[in-house]
């Protein structure tokens, strides 16, 4: 067992760990709608003694109609107290969404990786996901790296309403349509070149429809 996590599951997470780290076992989320983060508890409904300096949450697109998809799937963002409906958060621009968790190392390579990202000219908006971890975990790991993009929280919610398959880390982009594509030509993220071609292609496909 290691830092409660049966050892099990720790070698299949190592053996996955280029195509991304599995997480349907994960112990620290229960299903949507279920799970209440221990540290959210100790915290009380402010999350500022364990989220502080999170970057704030995206605004949404004035007059943009929901994202389909993720319409009613709820979270919050790091920092923030308020659940958002991630549906109508992310409409109206397009957008990359990125699933991760603070003890996905694959994870941890490529979230600074998607932050150079999104400060060169050009880039799509990107948003974290943090699935399956405990949000205090999730905020010292942004702390830590430097990333100034948001994240949502609490956000099991998105994942099942995506479907995502069990692995780690994983991306999508969110058409200003509404329309909800995964990247999946790079299972990880090493290099800004590889973000922008991936995007690219999305978008380049969106188009041709």
């Amino acid at each position: 067992m290691v830092r409660g996590r049966p050892l099990a599951v720790l070698v299949v997470a190592a053996a996955a760990a280029i195509a991304g780290v599995l997480i349907s076992h994960d112990p620290v989320s229960a299903p949507a709608g279920q799970r209440i983060s221990a540290d959210h508890a100790v915290a009380g409904a402010d999350p500022a003694p364990t989220e502080a300096g999170a970057p704030p949450c995206p605004v949404p697109v004035p007059g943009a109609s929901p994202v389909p998809a993720l319409s009613g799937a709820m979270a919050r963002c790091l920092g923030s107290s308020q659940p958002v409906d991630v549906g109508a958060a992310v409409a109206g621009a397009p957008t990359l969404l990125n699933l991760w968790a603070s003890w996905c190392a694959p994870c941890r390579e490529e979230m600074p990786v998607l932050d150079a990202y999104a400060d060169t000219p050009g880039a799509v908006r990107v948003v974290g996901v943090n699935v399956r971890d405990r949000p205090s975990s999730a905020a010292a790991l942004v702390r830590d790296l430097r990333i100034g993009y948001p994240s949502f929280t609490d956000a099991d919610e998105v994942a099942g309403a995506l479907g995502t398959p069990p692995l780690l880390p994983l991306s999508y982009l969110v058409g200003t349509d509404g329309s909800v594509r995964r990247l999946q030509d790079v299972l990880v993220f090493r290099d800004v070149a590889q973000v922008n071609q991936s995007v690219a292609v999305a978008l380049g496909e969106r188009q041709k429809r």
